[in-house]
């Protein structure tokens, strides 16, 4: 199958100070195996044991069209590499769109503590509204348009937790509800989980001519 055959395929790009932001490939699997078996990595899941996992991972992300998928690449070693001493640029972690208009991010061990998250998840929201300003167009809600959303787990269980609502919140996402969802790690089991919003630069705007708070929209 061609690249370009796969619905979640996209040329975008962004950049950031020290970050460059390109489309996930392919041949992407080696890096989000090497993510997803970390199990400080995905502490709130099951790691993954077999490349096959991580494969499956990038061609579902590739299939469909609610995924907007970057791999995060330091600028640095790009340059270094200069693209032609047939060395892979070093990805330390992914961003996007998980599942529009929620959003989601992975970063190496050796990334954190670095203030990478907070400078991906910020280019990726200026390139998200640049781009399209009146929401994604598979977005077919006209509501979930309006916003983009983040689910963590409990920052009481983990510091993981904690560290991503504190990105989270720099990046102007606000608490909005709470879910409920399947337990990957205790089958059988279910969790609740905070759930995180941050509006549109275009419905911000409107709630500030407004005089009011958030509109109200039922989960």
């Amino acid at each position: 199958m061609s690249i370009m055959t796969y619905p979640g395929t996209h040329s975008y790009t962004f950049t950031t100070e020290r970050l460059l932001a390109r489309p996930l490939r392919p041949d992407d699997a080696d890096v989000i195996f090497a993510l997803k078996s970390d199990p400080q990595v995905v502490f709130w899941t099951t790691p993954e044991k077999d490349f096959s996992e991580a494969e499956a991972w990038v061609e579902e992300r590739l299939g469909s069209e609610i995924y907007l998928s970057f791999c995060l690449e330091e600028l640095s070693g790009n340059e270094h590499d200069g693209g032609t001493n047939g060395k892979k640029p070093h990805v330390i972690g992914v961003c996007g769109a998980t599942n529009l208009p929620e959003i989601g991010y992975m970063f190496r061990r050796s990334a954190w503590g670095k203030g990478y998250a907070t400078e991906a998840l910020q280019g990726f929201i200026k390139f998200y509204w640049e781009t399209f300003p009146q929401g994604h167009p598979s977005i077919s809600d006209a509501d979930e348009r309006k916003y983009l959303k983040a689910v963590t787990g409990p920052p009481e269980e983990a510091p993981q937790s904690a560290a991503s609502i504190r990105v989270l919140n720099k990046c102007g996402f606000e608490y909005w509800k709470e879910q409920k969802e399947d337990d990957s790690v205790h089958p059988g089991e279910v969790v609740t989980l905070p759930v995180w919003r941050r509006w549109g630069p275009n419905q911000q705007a409107n709630l500030r001519l407004a005089g009011s708070g958030p509109p109200s929209i039922d989960g």
